[in-house]
């Protein structure tokens, strides 16, 4: 009896690591249980590359594997394709792969001196921030880094000098974070990046990339007007303020069915350029400029003076977004936040010097009351206690995103509305949770007060 208990011994410890190995890993076997969300999450975002499944994910990505990941998000978010046809550059002497030639012509991925691409050749962590900082600047996005983002971790040291700026730029938007070793938390530049590595942070960059380049990008593109071609503008140099109460549509053109391109919030100032004819639509437009382009919004919506009445809240600056009403603290730090509206949309400002962003914006607002907030908004996401949308209050702070990752955040100011650093053609301003955009983006809101 005894000599037939060891085998059976052995059976139950070899199943019992079976099953701990089958634990490790995905439902499929082919990538770590830690990656199941963000495996789910790729998928239905379609970002993944039919030649990716089957593969072990947990094994090291190559050159050219990343190449092919770069290029299936890049054009997914951008809505870019490069016609090849038209290209003169055709490959690497090691290599004419398409996609390898379409990350190089986007600007993400170089070369060697010897004219090589080396598409089987590993690529370390650090080298794939530095990919991602190209991922980027190719999608006329520019990071900027947080001063000291590399503060907590034990070997930032390690990382080398042309690397350095790129981890800090994927470590101020979350795209990495690290990996926590006994009382310290590590980057591991220097080790290969696996594939379900790569990924993750591709889905983190491109939900980023997504969201901005729509917002910034796509929407200012130039339609021109074949009916009012016979318009005139007359140039002028003038400031005037915007005299409609909540926003009004910036376009691309003089007309109301031309693109939007952005909005501006009541006693906004604007610099006029021009005033056109009336139009076919039996209005006069004003020329201004809107961000660094020309743009136009309609004559009888600008005003020669401010509007004088309108009270900001109780921030210090001079924004115009009124005051939310109720008492108590959470109203008062709504009203403080209502303040700003109007300020300048700033990435990676977080004060009324600089401008905010959205995660910045809260962090300035609530920390001015004593509470310690992390700093960006997936971070703030995890301060506080759950709130469903149907139970929000004057104060509640609401995230939005993709999944589980919040890449936007603000606060809810009663009415279905709420206050938010918004983007840089907007600023800070006021929107309906009702909107189509910020309805399907929803995540949460979390209780702070």
């Amino acid at each position: 009896m005894r000599k037939a208990r060891k085998p059976l011994c052995l059976l139950l410890c070899a199943m019992l690591l079976l099953s701990m190995s089958a634990a490790a890993l995905g439902a499929n076997n082919n990538y770590s249980s830690w990656f199941q969300t963000n495996y789910d999450e790729i998928n239905k975002l379609g970002l993944m590359p039919a030649s990716f499944n089957g593969l072990d994910l947990t094994k090291d990505i190559t050159r050219g594997e990343m190449c092919e990941l770069a290029v299936y998000a890049f054009e997914k978010a951008t809505g870019n394709d490069i016609d090849m046809s038209n290209e003169t550059f055709t490959g690497f002497t090691d290599t004419s792969n398409e996609n390898i030639v379409k990350a190089h012509l986007y600007g993400i991925v170089n070369g060697y001196e010897d004219g090589s691409f080396r598409p089987k050749q590993l690529l370390t962590r650090q080298e794939f921030f530095k990919l991602i900082e190209n991922f980027c600047t190719a999608a006329a996005f520019s990071p900027k880094a947080k001063d000291g983002a590399l503060n907590g971790f034990a070997d930032a040291g390690s990382i080398s000098a042309w690397a350095k700026e790129a981890a800090q730029i994927c470590v101020s938007y979350s795209y990495v974070q690290g990996t926590k070793l006994g009382n310290g938390t590590y980057l591991n530049p220097k080790d290969n990046a696996s594939r379900q590595e790569a990924m993750t942070m591709f889905l983190r960059c491109y939900k980023t990339i997504q969201w901005f380049y729509d917002e910034n990008v796509k929407s200012a593109t130039v339609v021109v007007d074949q009916i009012n071609l016979n318009v005139t503008v007359t140039s002028i140099s003038k400031t005037m303020y915007v005299c409609q109460t909540g926003y009004i549509n910036v376009r691309d053109s003089w007309t109301t069915g031309s693109t939007k391109v952005g909005e501006l919030s009541y006693n906004a100032a604007v610099t006029v350029t021009g005033i056109t004819t009336t139009t076919s639509d039996g209005h006069q437009w004003y020329r201004i400029k809107y961000n660094g382009i020309t743009a136009y919004v309609r004559a009888d919506l600008l005003a020669d003076k401010k509007d004088s009445t309108v009270t900001p809240g109780s921030g210090s600056g001079s924004g115009s977004g009124g005051t939310v009403s109720g008492s108590g603290t959470a109203s008062e730090i709504a009203n403080f936040a209502m303040g700003f509206v109007g300020y300048s949309y700033v990435w990676g400002g977080s004060s009324p010097s600089t401008g905010f962003d959205c995660s910045g914006l809260m962090y300035y607002v609530l920390t001015n009351y004593g509470y310690k907030m992390n700093r960006v908004a997936n971070d703030q996401m995890s301060q506080g206690t759950y709130v469903s949308r149907s139970d929000l209050q004057v104060g509640d702070l609401v995230f939005f995103g993709y999944g589980n990752y919040a890449n936007h955040v603000g606060m809810y100011i009663g009415g279905g509305n709420f206050v938010h650093a918004s983007t840089p053609s907007t600023g800070v301003r006021v929107n309906s949770l009702d909107e189509s955009y910020y309805k399907t983006r929803f995540l949460c809101g979390r209780r702070i007060i």
